[in-house]
C-alpha cells in the first residue's frame, strides 16, 4: 500500500494557485454568447422574406452546433467542479477518496475533446452551405474550392474523432490511469489496471488542431474571394469583407491553441492545471466560430429592421411603412420601384414560372390615383381592360378559371413591378 507523497516546498507555496475563477467566468460568458448568437440567427432566418418558408441545411447544422456547444461547455464546467484549474496535488489533497475527483475531471475533459470535432464539423458545414447559397452561382473556381473544403472537413472530422476516441488503449484508460498513478491505500485501489496513452503526447494532440487551422484558413478565403469579385460600391464591399473577415479571429485563436498546446501545456505531471489555457482557448474559438456563422445572417436582418429595407438575393424591397419612389436595380436587370399610386387588387392563384419566380393573378378592383392627389405619369388602367397572358403559358392549367379571358385579370410576374415615374432626383 502507498499514500500520497509529501508536498515539496514549491508545491506548498503554489498549493492555492487556481485557474478556476477564470474558467467559471469565461465558460459562463461563452455559453451565453453562443446561445444568444444561435437564437438570433434562427430568428433572422425565420423572419426573412426569402427563407421563412424553407428549412435550410445551415439551419439544421447551426442547431446541431448549439446542441454540441451546450454539451461541451457544461462538461468543462463539471470538470472545473471536480478540480480542473487546480494543481494535481491540490485536487488529491482535498479529495478523501483520491484520485476519484481527478479521474472525474479528465472523464469530462475526454468527453469535451470527443464532442469538439463534431461541433467543428457542424459549424464549418454551416458556413459552407451558407456560402454556397450566397455566392456559388456560376463561378466554377469557387464551386471547386467549395467542394475541396467540404471533402477536407469531412476527412478531418473522421481523423480527429478517431484520434480523440482511441488515443488511449483501452479507451477509458484516458481517465482511469490516475488510479494507477495515485493508488489509494484503503479505497478505490485499481492499481492493477493496465493500459497505455502514448498518443496523448502534446505533438500528437496538436495534429488535429493544425489540420483544423488549415480548414479555417480555407473557410476564410472562400467568402473574401467571392466578395472581391462582386461589382458593387467599394464601401459596401469593404463592409462585407469586414463582416466575413471576423473569421480571422477564429484563425488567430486556432493558432493560439496550437502555440499554447506546444509551449504552455503540461500533459504529464500537472495536467489538471497545465491544460487550462488550451481548453479556454478551445471554448473561445468555438464561440467565435458560432458568431462568424451567425453574424452575416443576423447583421443584415437587424439593418433591415432599423432601416426598413429587405435585401434578398440582390433584390431590394421597401417596407410598407417606408414608401419610396427611388429606383432600384435588381439582380435580373429589371428596374424595381415603389409606386406612389398603388392599384387596389385582389390576389387569386399563385403559380411558379420556369425560373422559379412566383406568378400571381391580380384582379383589378380599383384605382387610388384620383384619391391620392399625387401627380404621376402612371397610365390609368381601365377595369374592363384585359391583358392577354403570354403565348407560352398554358392558361388551361390554371385552377378556378383564373387563366380565362375574364375582364380585369392581369398575369403578373411578382419579381417585376412595372412603373413609370418622373426623372429621379
Amino acid at each position: 500500500m502507498s499514500s500520497l507523497p509529501a508536498l515539496t516546498p514549491t508545491q506548498e507555496a503554489r498549493f492555492n494557485e487556481s485557474y478556476q475563477p477564470q474558467l467559471w467566468a469565461s465558460l459562463g460568458t461563452f455559453l451565453l454568447i453562443n446561445n444568444v448568437a444561435i437564437a438570433s440567427r434562427l430568428w433572422a432566418t425565420r423572419t426573412s422574406v426569402g427563407t421563412r418558408s424553407r428549412i435550410l441545411a445551415e439551419d439544421i447544422l447551426i442547431i446541431l452546433s448549439g446542441v454540441f456547444v451546450n454539451a461541451i461547455i457544461p462538461n468543462l464546467m463539471v470538470a472545473t467542479h471536480y478540480g480542473l484549474g487546480l494543481h494535481v496535488y491540490t485536487v488529491n489533497a482535498r479529495d478523501p477518496n483520491y484520485p476519484t475527483n481527478l479521474s472525474h475531471t479528465f472523464r469530462h475533459v475526454w468527453i469535451t475533446m470527443v464532442l469538439m470535432s463534431s461541433f467543428f464539423l457542424c459549424i464549418k458545414m454551416t458556413l459552407l452551405f451558407f456560402y454556397k447559397r450566397l455566392f456559388l452561382v456560376s463561378n466554377p473556381q469557387l464551386r471547386i474550392f467549395w467542394w475541396a473544403n467540404f471533402i477536407f472537413i469531412v476527412l478531418w472530422f473522421i481523423g480527429a474523432t478517431g484520434f480523440y476516441l482511441f488515443q488511449c488503449q483501452p479507451v477509458q484508460y484516458y481517465f482511469m490511469r490516475y488510479y494507477v498513478r495515485f493508488p489509494h491505500p484503503e479505497k478505490n485501489d485499481l492499481s492493477h489496471l493496465k493500459g497505455q496513452c502514448d498518443a496523448t503526447a502534446v505533438l500528437n494532440v496538436s495534429l488535429p488542431v493544425i489540420f483544423s487551422f488549415i480548414s479555417d484558413i480555407a473557410l476564410l478565403i472562400l467568402p473574401i474571394w467571392a466578395v472581391s469579385t462582386l461589382k458593387m460600391n467599394k464601401n459596401k464591399k469593404r463592409g462585407l469583407l469586414a463582416v466575413f473577415g471576423v473569421g480571422s479571429i477564429a484563425c488567430v485563436l486556432e493558432l493560439g491553441r496550437i502555440l499554447a498546446l506546444n509551449l504552455n501545456t503540461d500533459d504529464k505531471d500537472d495536467t489538471s492545471y497545465g491544460v487550462v489555457l488550451f481548453l479556454i482557448l478551445t471554448a473561445a474559438e468555438e464561440t467565435t466560430a458560432v458568431v462568424c456563422a451567425c453574424l452575416p445572417v443576423v447583421a443584415p436582418r437587424l439593418y433591415k429592421k432599423f432601416k426598413g429595407k429587405t435585401v434578398i438575393g440582390g433584390r431590394i424591397y421597401e417596407d410598407k411603412n417606408t414608401p419610396s419612389s427611388s429606383l432600384k436595380w435588381t439582380k435580373r436587370g429589371f428596374k424595381r420601384v415603389i409606386s406612389l399610386n398603388p392599384i387596389d387588387t385582389e390576389l387569386h392563384t399563385k403559380r411558379v414560372s420556369d425560373d422559379d419566380v412566383p406568378l400571381i393573378f391580380v384582379q383589378i378592383t380599383g384605382n387610388s390615383h384620383a384619391e391620392s392627389g399625387i401627380p404621376s405619369k402612371i397610365t390609368t388602367l381601365q377595369t374592363r381592360t384585359c391583358l392577354p397572358p403570354p403565348s407560352n403559358y398554358d392558361t388551361e392549367s390554371f385552377v378556378d378559371g383564373a387563366g380565362s379571358s375574364d375582364a380585369g385579370v392581369i398575369h403578373v410576374r411578382t419579381d417585376i413591378q412595372t412603373c413609370v415615374t418622373g426623372t429621379p432626383k
